[in-house]
């Protein structure tokens, strides 16, 4: 994390740099996972996985002859579909 120099009379201090502007300044990710669905929008794993029935879209990772792997959603899809449910019900 980088830092600033802040003088204050005859002491200098270190303060953190605010992580906010950092974040802004990095463009949106075209794919998230769970936890970035958990971040993002408050959405959990189980219904994550729930919503790909309904419109999310996402990819899944995984080597040749694997079990596990990691599954990627798609950020237009989820927004796409957090949009059509506001304009479905009428909130916006």
């Amino acid at each position: 994390m980088a830092a600033t120099l802040i003088e204050i009379g005859e002491q200098n201090k270190t303060a953190p740099v605010s992580e906010v502007p950092a974040r802004a300044s990095r463009p949106d990710p075209e794919f998230v996972d769970c936890k970035g669905l958990e971040t993002g929008w408050g959405i959990k794993r189980s219904l994550a996985y729930e919503l790909l029935n309904e419109g999310f879209q996402s990819v899944s990772l995984r080597r040749r002859n694997q079990i596990r792997g990691k599954r990627l959603f798609k950020v237009d899809s989820v927004r796409a579909f957090l949009r059509s449910q506001t304009e479905r019900t009428g909130n916006q």
